[in-house]
């Protein structure tokens, strides 16, 4: 039964209330700032001592660097797997299979999901979650495809997290402009000096406060607040000035809310990578300032005079000339900087490494404490066991998403023919589907990251050649793996043409060397036209028609009577002096 606008505005509450009791709320919007930077990040850090640094930090962002270095590691798709579903009929099961592949390939495309993943891969460690809305939309053509549409987690509120780690519930705040809520709801009870006032900032104002959430500044007070609330029975759209229910939509999916959360493990609560590590940043940020305003004080410090000044002043600077009276004394305190100062960053550098597992490896450093390869291991086993815990969380993530786009494309497209296209297997490809034969009910897929996935691609081709060569893995495996190869079936064919030319082109070689005329000739042809050696090779290699010995003795006959020209016999010329002589074997020297 759907919910009233006083229920849906206390489960609103709620959910706001939830993450406000555990302090995650507070907790996104100071590392927001802190890792967005400014003064806004400033004053995040250092609280009532920012005063004198609104833009400028003397202190790098360890925060921000570590995320990007981690999201670099994490932003890459999942290879896909859709294992056939019946043993019994293998052939048509293993067809119905690649054919779901490349539907979610399809999927994937529309919805830009390799663009997705790296904010996805920000999102995560730097929120603790990320959150996707699965909705029906078209495409450029017109027609209906399942949409996964990445939501910015700052102003989502989900709901308890249950074993599965999925809520059953969420909360979506939207800041939009008062005009924009009555042009997308006719029926909205807005109150029109609201919508006079905010509409007089110019069309600027209106194109950008409609955006989702509150991202790209979006976070002024010129604007209403419009939630999206999400359970299984379906989308709200709720306005809380009002209100007022201004639009529901009925969930189609029978297997959970249209929605997919990924959740970055913790102990018993929704945390980020750096919710423990903000005390660390800010003792770092503080040590900082106050080195600076040590080292300037050592420069520019005082002046002390025993006596009288003659004029009264004291003049500094290179050619300044002051007369004291006898017995008069100038002097210039020093000002030495306590170096448990810097000990201190130091020590507080490595702790925050720690606690956020970055490690000094990420910025192209050599840690002094670890020399040898395995040391660096070591140093290295914890950051990669933490990629693999947000891998395995956004696999899973993603396979709830194949599995939710299925099973709406299926309901609401039904039998529908659709086109398809799309890159999969090293080719693309382009088709028809119907949804409802080409899926059938087979919602489940399999998200695998590669053997290599998390390595920096110099790291990536060296290990991946160590596993090539000790026969781990094969020579499409390591492709698959490497960044910027793109149709890995073109390029294959090339390097199996390049190896087969290869290897004629060296038998080519040998057989002139052995004095075959007909091979020297080609290699002639080879060197005047090196451009077309595979046409050559062709014509030298392809079996010539055989002519009968009585037919051959006839044209033979028949050519000396006509007074043809004899191949002169002896031994076949060498090739030097068919180089030298332009490649004509009858020509005499």
């Amino acid at each position: 039964m759907p919910l009233t606008a006083e229920q849906l505005a206390h489960k609103v509450d709620d959910l706001r209330g939830l993450h406000e009791h555990t302090g995650h709320w507070d907790y996104r919007t100071r590392v927001r700032k802190i890792i967005n930077g400014g003064s806004q990040g400033v004053a995040a850090l250092l609280g009532s001592n920012s005063e004198n640094y609104n833009e400028d930090l003397p202190i790098p962002n360890m925060i921000e660097s570590g995320l990007e270095h981690l999201a670099q590691k994490l932003g890459r798709v999942p290879d896909l797997k859709v294992d056939p579903y019946n043993n019994k009929d293998s052939e048509r099961a293993k067809n119905k299979s690649e054919k779901i592949e490349r539907i979610i390939h399809s999927y994937d495309k529309n919805c830009k999901l390799d663009m997705q993943l790296p904010q996805a891969a920000r999102w995560l460690p730097g929120y603790g979650f990320c959150v996707w809305i699965i909705r029906n939309k078209k495409d450029r053509f017109g027609n209906m495809y399942p949409h996964a549409e990445l939501r910015d987690p700052y102003d989502c509120f989900p709901g308890y997290y249950g074993p599965d780690q999925q809520p059953n519930e969420l909360a979506l705040v939207r800041i939009v402009p008062a005009h924009v809520i009555k042009k997308l709801y006719p029926h909205a009870k807005i109150d029109m000096n609201k919508m006079t006032s905010q509409y007089s900032g110019g069309w600027q104002q209106g194109l950008y406060k409609d955006a989702y959430s509150r991202n790209w500044e979006n976070d002024t007070s010129d604007g209403e607040e419009l939630i999206e609330y999400y359970n299984e029975e379906g989308t709200y759209v709720y306005y809380p000035t009002a209100k007022q229910i201004l639009d529901f939509t009925p969930n189609p999916l029978k297997t959970g809310p249209r929605f997919v959360i990924a959740k970055r493990f913790s102990f018993d609560r929704l945390q980020g990578q750096y919710d423990h590590v903000l005390g660390l940043m800010s003792a770092m940020a503080k040590i900082n300032v106050l080195s600076i305003i040590a080292m300037e004080d050592a420069v520019f410090t005082e002046t002390n005079i025993v006596g009288e000044i003659e004029s009264g002043n004291y003049k500094r600077g290179r050619f300044a000339i002051n007369y004291l009276t006898p017995g008069s004394q100038v002097a210039k305190p020093t000002n030495n900087l306590p170096y448990q100062m810097f000990q201190q960053i130091d020590r507080l550098e490595r702790q925050l490494r720690l606690g956020a597992s970055y490690p000094v490896t990420d910025d192209a450093q050599s840690p002094n404490s670890f020399v040898t390869g395995r040391g660096l291991q070591e140093l290295m086993s914890s950051v990669d066991l933490n990629v693999r815990e947000y891998q395995l969380s956004l696999k899973n993530a993603i396979e709830e998403i194949d599995s939710k786009r299925l099973e709406m494309d299926e309901i609401l497209n039904k039998d529908k023919r659709k086109p398809l296209s799309g890159y999969a297997n090293g080719a693309a490809f382009s088709e028809q589907y119907s949804p409802a034969s080409d899926i059938g009910g087979q919602y489940d897929t399999r998200r695998v990251y590669g053997v290599m996935a998390g390595f920096d691609e110099p790291t990536k081709i060296v290990s991946g050649l160590q596993l090539l060569q000790a026969g781990i893995i094969d020579r499409e495996t390591l492709q698959e793996n490497m960044d910027g190869l793109d149709n890995l079936q073109k390029i294959n064919n090339r390097i199996t043409k390049d190896e087969a030319e290869d290897v004629l082109f060296e038998t080519l070689k040998v057989q002139a060397t052995q004095g075959d005329p007909k091979a020297t000739m080609a290699l002639v042809q080879i060197r005047k036209n090196p451009s077309s050696m595979s046409s050559i090779l062709d014509k030298f290699y392809t079996a010539e028609e055989e002519v009968p010995a009585e037919e051959q003795a006839i044209m033979d006959q028949m050519a000396a009577l006509e007074g043809a020209p004899q191949v002169p016999q002896g031994p076949p010329p060498d090739m030097r002096s068919l180089l030298l002589q332009g490649g004509d074997p009858n020509v005499q020297s």
